[in-house]
């Protein structure tokens, strides 16, 4: 099954004067990297929280932002260290008489040093119930995120499906041009050799093989096998269970080889139109896949 690497996902827990809020985006990268952003009387939860994201997103690169709100009436409780405040105050005092500078510390002055000011901290039932809630807050924004990754990653392989049904049109259209005009292209080779040798004697059969041997050369019928089998196994790969995306970049770059030598072996200006077209789409192809698991 197709899935693509872009996806986003939010959810929100609460419980008991507490709401958690996450949000997960996830961007194409060739690994998966995870970053999460926690608040800081819980990060210590990042190991746990990554080792399972890891496990559900194959790659990608995935940024979690967890946010924390108290949403009780009741206040969180501050303490103030007071004897660091007025050792503060003091210093500041003495600072601007050293430099002559009339101005007497306020409590804006104050506010500079954080040290100063210390949040009460969670008592061990606060703290295992915000772990609780912060958990399924990012359980339910990562499987929001996967079923956005799914559904784009379906709305690809549909994309990707109807390109290659047009790859497959104009690969009949080559193959067609090609045997129709293939018994033609060797008789002008012959009346041209023949032409230019004139009433000389030269050797017919010998001059017939090497035709033939310069016909096959430009025979095209191996590359659209194979190309027709690539086309094939892109198909199974993009409708598989497993992921699918380094292997249909390798299949692409080998429709693309095959598509070139067919190029290069053209003495037709419509086949190499057709070509022209082929190539297009595969360069589409090759864009869309980049975004794929």
């Amino acid at each position: 099954m197709a899935e693509s690497m872009t996806g986003f996902g939010r959810a929100q827990a609460q419980a008991e004067g507490y709401s958690v809020e996450t949000e997960i985006r996830s961007v194409n990268n060739r690994y998966c990297d995870v970053s999460i952003k926690l608040p800081g009387d819980f990060q210590h939860l990042e190991p746990a929280l990554r080792s399972n994201l890891q496990q559900r997103f194959e790659r990608g690169k995935i940024t979690v932002s967890v946010k924390l709100e108290q949403t009780s009436a009741q206040k969180p409780k501050v303490v103030i260290n007071e004897s660091l405040a007025a050792a503060y105050f003091e210093a500041l005092s003495n600072l601007g008489s050293k430099l002559g500078i009339a101005h007497k510390p306020t409590y804006t002055d104050l506010m500079g040093f954080s040290d100063i000011f210390t949040r009460e901290g969670l008592t061990e039932a606060e703290e295992k119930l915000i772990t609780g809630i912060i958990e399924k807050s990012v359980d339910e924004a990562a499987g929001r995120t996967c079923t956005m990754r799914r559904d784009e990653g379906a709305a690809l392989a549909k994309d990707l499906l109807e390109r290659l049904r047009q790859i497959q049109l104009v690969t009949d259209d080559i193959l067609h041009i090609s045997e129709g005009r293939s018994s033609e292209a060797r008789t002008k080779l012959h009346e041209r050799i023949a032409t230019l040798l004139g009433d000389d004697k030269y050797d017919k059969e010998r001059l017939e093989l090497e035709i033939a041997l310069l016909a096959d050369k430009l025979d095209i019928t191996e590359e659209i096998v194979r190309l027709r089998s690539h086309i094939t196994f892109f198909k199974e790969a993009l409708e598989g269970q497993q992921s699918s995306g380094r292997k249909l970049n390798f299949l692409m770059q080998e429709m693309l080889r095959e598509v070139n030598t067919i190029g290069s072996k053209s003495y037709s200006a419509e086949i190499a139109h057709k070509v022209v077209d082929v190539k297009e789409i595969l360069e589409t192809i090759r864009e869309q896949i980049q975004n794929l698991v």
